[in-house]
């Protein structure tokens, strides 16, 4: 009697079971929009006396490229590192009147390609993944100075670099299929400020530049091997 009087005991419930692996080598593509600021000064003799000011202008442009990398998942995170490479259109330019408005004088830039090299880290929700990303940065630039007096006489002049900075980033992922998944991302990339010559022969025309970029991307991937549902243990 003392036995059918004993309370029962009850198991625990197991967790709820991963069901994706999101482990594995991934290469693909994406299109996105990118945005930014470029501030330009001349601390040259040439721009003291044509009071020439700072000129702070909007760049902006599509942008399109490929990426790959490799993924580890260790319970709910995922730990991982990415490379890209984007074709890029973000330009931008501000005209400025000097000398009362005699002349005026106009500067651009525009962001040819942009690549970056960054570690992830992100937590899964079985085929939706959100993380976040950080690293390195390079870009090619192209820029142009143009001098034009009363509406007639031009004088141009011209600079490109490549140059590197930091990135930071987040993003979401959702395997749609054993194989394939996409995305949607946002990445800020600093290339701070860095002196550009745009001098003529012995003339030299020194010139900071300071580079800011925004980008917000779409992208599709497919994943080779590691890639599939889980079978659960307990």
């Amino acid at each position: 009697m003392a036995a059918d009087l004993a309370r029962p005991v009850y198991k625990a419930a197991p967790p709820a079971p991963l069901t994706f692996d999101w482990s594995g080598i991934y290469f693909g593509g994406h299109i996105g929009y990118g945005w930014g600021n470029t501030d330009i000064t001349d601390h040259t003799l040439f721009g003291n006396i044509f009071g020439i000011p700072t000129q702070k202008f909007d760049t902006n442009g599509f942008l399109g490229g490929l990426q790959g990398g490799w993924n580890y998942q260790f319970g709910r995170f995922v730990l991982g590192s990415e490379v890209d490479f984007s074709w890029s259109d973000v330009k931008g330019d501000q005209t400025s009147a000097i000398l009362g408005g005699i002349a005026s004088i106009n500067r651009s830039s525009k962001a040819k390609w942009m690549g970056t090299a960054t570690t992830r880290l992100g937590y899964a929700w079985d085929r939706v993944l959100v993380y976040s990303k950080l690293g390195a940065a390079w870009a090619h630039f192209d820029y142009n100075d143009t001098l034009t007096f009363g509406g007639g006489a031009t004088a141009v002049l011209g600079a490109s670099e490549t140059r590197s900075g930091w990135t930071v980033g987040t993003g979401i992922e959702w395997a749609f299929l054993d194989n394939w998944s996409a995305k949607v991302e946002y990445d800020y990339i600093d290339f701070g400020r860095r002196t550009v010559d745009f001098g003529v022969g012995a003339l030299p025309i020194n010139l900071d530049v300071d580079q800011r970029i925004s980008q917000v991307k779409v992208g599709l991937n497919y994943r080779f091997g590691g890639m599939g549902p889980i079978v659960a243990k307990y």
